[in-house]
C-alpha cells in the first residue's frame, strides 16, 4: 500500500511548493508518483501533471526541438481534436488548456503524456512523445526518494 505521507512529500519536492490536493495517478519505476491527477477547481484547469523531474526535463527537451508541431502533424488534428473532446467530456475544458478556437491544437507534450501515464485517455501524442524520449527515468535510482527519505 502507498505511503500517502511520502507521496505528498515526493511531490512538494517535486513541484518545488506545497501541492493542492491530488490523487496519484501513475507511478516511476521506482514507485513515486510520475504523474498527478490535481483536485478540479476553476484555479487548476489541468487536470493530470506529470511531476517526476527526469520525465519533465525528457518532455521538455523533445518540445525544445520543435516537438510540437512535430506532435501534431505526425498525429493528425483530427486525431489531436478527439482527444481534446474526450477530455472535455470528461472534465469541462480541454487539454492543457488549449483555446477553444484552436482545433487540432497540441499545445504542451507533458498534458498529452500526464493522460496517457495515467490511463485516463491514451493518445497517440503520447506514444510519439514517449518514442522519442531516451532516458524518461534514470536508470540507478529515483530523482526524487533520496531528497524525501532523509
Amino acid at each position: 500500500m502507498p505511503d500517502i505521507s511520502r507521496d505528498h512529500r515526493a511531490v512538494a519536492r517535486q513541484l518545488g511548493r506545497e501541492p493542492r490536493p491530488f490523487r496519484v495517478a501513475a507511478r516511476c519505476p521506482f514507485g513515486l508518483p510520475s504523474v498527478i491527477e490535481n483536485e478540479h477547481t476553476r484555479e487548476m484547469p489541468t487536470s493530470f501533471w506529470v511531476v517526476c523531474p527526469s520525465l519533465v526535463a525528457a518532455i521538455s527537451r523533445v518540445e525544445s526541438t520543435g516537438g510540437v508541431s512535430e506532435a501534431r502533424e505526425a498525429v493528425g488534428e483530427s486525431a489531436v481534436e478527439e482527444i481534446h473532446e474526450e477530455h472535455r467530456s470528461r472534465y469541462g475544458n480541454r487539454v492543457a488548456g488549449v483555446r477553444a478556437e484552436a482545433t487540432g491544437s497540441v499545445k504542451c507534450l507533458h498534458a498529452f503524456t500526464a493522460l496517457h501515464l495515467s490511463g485516463t485517455i491514451p493518445n497517440p501524442v503520447a506514444e510519439w512523445t514517449l518514442k522519442r524520449l531516451e532516458t524518461p527515468y534514470p536508470a540507478d535510482a529515483c530523482c526524487t526518494a533520496e531528497a524525501i527519505d532523509t
